[in-house]
Parts: C-alpha cells; sequence; structure tokens
C-alpha cells in the first residue's frame, strides 16, 4: 500500500488505516475474502507483486514500463485539496513566516507534487504525512496540502500541533490505482466484477464520504450552489411565464373564439333577418340554402327548398333568361337581372337578383350568394309614375300652346280693335289686316310646332335680316307699345342670319311682352343690333333692354326653366324656356344681362352667314 493519506500506519499503531484499506475491504466483502495488509514503499509492493508475494497492490501509480507487466485498475475520485498552513500563535496575533513561501509533500504523493511543480512552487519532500506536518508545525515550510481534510485534523490533534491551520480548499482528481498480476486468470475477473458492484450498490461512496468529506457534486453544489439556485430560479421562473403566457394565450384563444362566435351569430342574424331573399345556389341553379324571408315569400320549408332548382319557381318566359344570368354570373363572377318568380300554381310576384361567387367556397363545388328584391310595388309604381308624367307631358304641351298661341291671338286682337275704332287710315288699316293675317297663319304653324314637338320635322331655314325681324316685330306689338318709346340701334344696314324667320319672330315677341309686362305704363325699350367676333367666327348680336322692374340676381339661373313666374303676374313660364330651345336649334346663345335703363337685357347671339 501506499498513498499516505489514503492508507496510513501511524508510529507506534500496528493497524493500517485510510481510504484505499476500506476500498479494499469493501471489495473483498464481495469476493467474500479477509485482507491482510502491508504498508510499504511503491517499489517495495510492486517488486513483491511481481514475485507474488502479494495479490494486489492498491494506491501505486506505476510508470509506463511498470504498466505493460500489470493488470490496471483505476477508480477516478474527484476530492478536494486542502492546504495547511504554518501560522504561529502569539498573543492573540498570528505572524507569517517572513521566509520564501514553500510547501511540504509526504513521500509517493506524486498528484500533489506535480501540481505544485507546474506552478513554480518551491517543493520540501517529507518520508510521511506526520513528518511533513512536524515541518510546517515548526515552520520550515509553509505549507502543506492533502487529500483528506479528517485524517490532518486528526493527525493535527493526535500530535499537538498548534501552529498550523487549514488555508483553503480546491478541488482535483485523485487516481486510486488497483494492480494485479497479468497471469492471475482467477482473481482479475472476479475483482471487475467485485468493483462493478460496490460501485453499483453505492458502497464505495459511502467510503469515499467518510475519508474525503462530501462528494464532488456536493462540493460544486457547495461552490456554485448560487448559480444553482438562480439557474433553477430562472427556469422556474421561465416555466412559470411559459405557464401564465399559456394562461393568457388560452384565455386571448377563449376571448377570440367567443368574438368569433359572436360575429357568426351575428352575421346568421343579418342574413336570417333580411327582408330580402337570400339563396346559395351552384352552377346549375340547384338551392343549397336559403334564409327565413325565401321560404316565406316562396310558401316552402328546408326539405322542399333542398330539392329544388331555381329555375323551378320561374316562368317559362325566364328560364332562358335566368340560364344566361347564370353563364354570366360564373364567369364574371357577379351579375344581375329581373326575374319573376311564382309562389305556387298561380301568385308571380317580380324580383331583382343581385349574386357574387363565393370567394372561399368549397373546393368541390362553387357557389354563389344571392340576393332577391320583391319588386312588386316599385312595379307598379313606376307604371303609376310614367302615367302621371304622360298627364303632365300632356298638360305642360296644352299650356305651351296656349302660351305661345296666345301671343300672335294678341297682336291679331289688337290690331283689330285698332281697325275697329275707325281712327285709322287707310295705309294704316292695311297694314293692321296684313298684321293680322300673317299672326294667324304663324298661329297655326306654332300649334302644329309644338304638337310635334316630340318627333319634330327638319325646319326648313332661309337667309334673312336680322335688322327687318326685329323691326317686323315691332309692328306687330303696335298697338301694344303706345305709352312706350321704342329704338332701333345699328351699326350696319344689313345683318344676315340662317334661320327659319317664324321661330326668331317667336323668340324676340316673347322678349319684347315680357318687356312690356315688366314696365308696366310709359317706359323705353332699346334694341340694338352689333356684330362680334367670338372664337373665331363672327355673330349678329341683338340686345334688346328696357327700363322696367328688371330681373333678380338670384333669378337669373332659372328664368330659362320651364313654368318659372317668380315675380310675374300673368303667363304661365314657358316664353323664355321655349326661347331658349328656338336659338339653341339655330345654334345661337341666348342670356340675361343688366340694363343701362335700369330694368333686364336679353342677349341674342346669332352665327352671322353672307347673302347669297
Amino acid at each position: 500500500m501506499n498513498f499516505p493519506s489514503f492508507s496510513y500506519q501511524d508510529e507506534g499503531d500496528s493497524e493500517v488505516r485510510g481510504y484505499s484499506v476500506d476500498v479494499l475491504n469493501t471489495i473483498c466483502k464481495k469476493l467474500e475474502k479477509t485482507p491482510h495488509f502491508l504498508a510499504g514503499r511503491s517499489e517495495d509492493l510492486l517488486f513483491a507483486l511481481q514475485n507474488k508475494d502479494l495479490d494486489l497492490v492498491i494506491g501505486v501509480m506505476p510508470d509506463d514500463n511498470e504498466i505493460r507487466s500489470f493488470n490496471y485498475l483505476e477508480i477516478s475520485i474527484f476530492v478536494k485539496q486542502y492546504a495547511f498552513v504554518y501560522h504561529p500563535i502569539k498573543g492573540n496575533h498570528f505572524q507569517d513566516n517572513p521566509k520564501r513561501p514553500s510547501f511540504v509533500v509526504a513521500k509517493g504523493q506524486p498528484y500533489l507534487a506535480s501540481n505544485l511543480v507546474e506552478r513554480g512552487e518551491n517543493i520540501i519532500q517529507a518520508r510521511t504525512v506526520v513528518e511533513a506536518l512536524h515541518l510546517v508545525n515548526s515552520g520550515g515550510a509553509n505549507a502543506y496540502i492533502d487529500f483528506s481534510n479528517q485524517l490532518i485534523t486528526y493527525l493535527i490533534g493526535h500530535h499537538g500541533l498548534q501552529n498550523i491551520r487549514q488555508a483553503g480548499v480546491r478541488m482535483g482528481r485523485f487516481p486510486l490505482t488497483i494492480i494485479t498480476k497479468k497471469d492471475n486468470s482467477i482473481l482479475n475477473p472476479a475483482l471487475s466484477r467485485a468493483l462493478g458492484e460496490a460501485i453499483k450498490s453505492g458502497e464505495l461512496g459511502k467510503v469515499r464520504e467518510k475519508w474525503l468529506g462530501e462528494s464532488y457534486s456536493s462540493y460544486l453544489f457547495g461552490r456554485f450552489g448560487v448559480y444553482i439556485y438562480g439557474g433553477a430560479a430562472s427556469v422556474l421562473t421561465f416555466l412559470l411565464a411559459i405557464f401564465l403566457w399559456n394562461s393568457a394565450l388560452k384565455k386571448q384563444v377563449r376571448k377570440i373564439t367567443a368574438k368569433l362566435l359572436e360575429t357568426e351569430q351575428r352575421y346568421e342574424q343579418l342574413i336570417e333577418s333580411s327582408p330580402d331573399m337570400v339563396f346559395l345556389i351552384n352552377r346549375k341553379g340547384a338551392i343549397r340554402l336559403a334564409n327565413t324571408s325565401a321560404r316565406y315569400k316562396l310558401g316552402l320549408d328546408d326539405e322542399k327548398l333542398a330539392g329544388l332548382k331555381v329555375h323551378d319557381l320561374l316562368s317559362d318566359k325566364d328560364q332562358g333568361v335566368f340560364t344566361s344570368f347564370l353563364s354570366t354570373l360564373f364567369l364574371e363572377k357577379i351579375a344581375s337581372t329581373e326575374l319573376q318568380l311564382k309562389k305556387g300554381e298561380e301568385t308571380k310576384f317580380n324580383v331583382e337578383i343581385a349574386a357574387a361567387i363565393l370567394r372561399r367556397g368549397s373546393a368541390s363545388e362553387r357557389l354563389a350568394c344571392c340576393f332577391a328584391r320583391d319588386i312588386t310595388k316599385r312595379k307598379r309604381m313606376e307604371r303609376e309614375l310614367i302615367h302621371s308624367e304622360r298627364l303632365a307631358t300632356m298638360g305642360k304641351m296644352a299650356a305651351g300652346v296656349a302660351h305661345e298661341v296666345n301671343n300672335p291671338i294678341g297682336i291679331i286682337l289688337s290690331h283689330t280693335e285698332d281697325l275697329l275704332s275707325g281712327e285709322l287710315n287707310s295705309a294704316e288699316s292695311q297694314d293692321s289686316l296684313s298684321a293680322i293675317r300673317r299672326n294667324a297663319i304663324r298661329a297655326g304653324d306654332i300649334t302644329e310646332a309644338l304638337l310635334n314637338q316630340a318627333s319634330p320635322a327638319p325646319a326648313g331655314r332661309e337667309i334673312c335680316d336680322f335688322r327687318f325681324i326685329a323691326a317686323e316685330c315691332i309692328n306687330f306689338l303696335k298697338p301694344r307699345l303706345k305709352n312706350i318709346r321704342t329704338k332701333i340701334n345699328l351699326e350696319q344696314e344689313r345683318y344676315w342670319i340662317k334661320c327659319e324667320e317664324s321661330q326668331i319672330q317667336q323668340v324676340l315677341i316673347n322678349i319684347l311682352l315680357n318687356s312690356v309686362e315688366s314696365i308696366k305704363g310709359h317706359g323705353t325699350i332699346h334694341l340694338k343690333l352689333t356684330e362680334q367676333n367670338k372664337e373665331g367666327k363672327t355673330w349678329n348680336r341683338l340686345r334688346i333692354e328696357d327700363s322696367g322692374k328688371g330681373i333678380p340676381e338670384d333669378d337669373r339661373a332659372f328664368v330659362f326653366d320651364p313654368f318659372f313666374t317668380h315675380g310675374k303676374k300673368e303667363g304661365v313660364g314657358l316664353g323664355l324656356f321655349v326661347a331658349q330651345r328656338i336659338i339653341t336649334k339655330h345654334g345661337g346663345v341666348i342670356f340675361v344681362a343688366d340694363s343701362i335703363l335700369g330694368g333686364a337685357a336679353m342677349i341674342v347671339d346669332l352665327p352671322q352667314c353672307r347673302a347669297e
């Protein structure tokens, strides 16, 4: 045996003790053998083993050449290396050794010595552990390092060494070797088996704790316990965070699921509560789903609807329309049409259908959502509205005819009253009769034009003198202009326009009669003809202005609207509406302006043309 720290024989003792002794006792117990121990030098023990004087040597580390001659087992032990230092006591104070630091090791401790040599320490070799401790106690060495705290503490107390104190500890690895002869075929396998059983049963661990203190794991836990606790706390915190996150996630999932369920119920209620009929149909028109309104309006339950096609609900005349609707729907993904659905055999009602392809339909069958609205009442109202429009149109035509015919009839009446008065001479009577004849013809033309307004025939236009038409209109209205002074300003003798003369007369008479009504008594009407150049074209402009009450600024945008009579006591509001349509048809423009006479001014622009 060797390594006094692990197996030793104290002075005066006959018994060998230590870690190696108890290890070998444990192994021999497994072998059912009783060992006998012999302590000695490494070389002496190996020589005795070679000569078969010993069965095995424990705790000796052979060199490389010796290893090849023996069977070698190694038990790796992680142990603490305890440092015991020289600390003399003087009074109550420790006194440091002023000499160069040196370490003492017991003979046969190659692992401790090699570690110290690698660190460059000054090493003193002692024969035994007790001798090494005495050397430190006397101050001959600064420190002694050993693997066993219990052993050294026992020896310090046993020998009364008061100047030694434990200074520190660090972890190291120690190989405990068991060496036997290679040719011992009985002991070697039995030894290996017994060693394995001792390790597996934990008995060697108990021996290690007895002599070497706490285990390597205990050392690590003691040294790194804070980190272990911190790591464990971190792991627990992480696990707790995962648990809380998982709980929060489950709560969020439940919340989202509840919202989805609520949304689904809301959409279901939206579809079911819709007053319109809602269908889900496939490419062939088969009904896959229908809402409450559809079932109610068609008088069918779910079972009857499930086996139907939309074609079964249509009249014969709408079968082709719906087939075309389906083709358009599944080709363009959206379509609309109007159909007539049947409720039973007799009842029919009109519906307006709008449909679109479902974006997330089944992979096996494409479906479309159809919204059908009952438009039976709307159709009836449309028919009634069209009838009312026709009546209103007839009324407007009657009012238009009455308005436009009233003007020439009024002229005829005025000239007739002048003739009946007997105050006219022969020439004036002839002029009045001519005016009566021409206005009677014009009244017939106006009636015919208004009655044929829906499909008017192309008007026959001639080149006329705008100045002559204006002068003739003044002459027509001479009986109405007795208290009104009229004046015509001309820049030149002729103003040629291409027009239908009777229609331009109708426009100017309407404007002049409005001016007469606006003046209400004595006043002035001023007519001025000029030539204008606009947008590269030459225009003949007639400006008719009066000294009447004028047209308010807010009403000027509406004076050409039909039946606009604001501020008028006579007429039905069609004069300027008809005048604008005539001027527009002739390619001209009519608009309202301010008058220097204090009343209103109407401007009529017509394109100029050359005389033929």
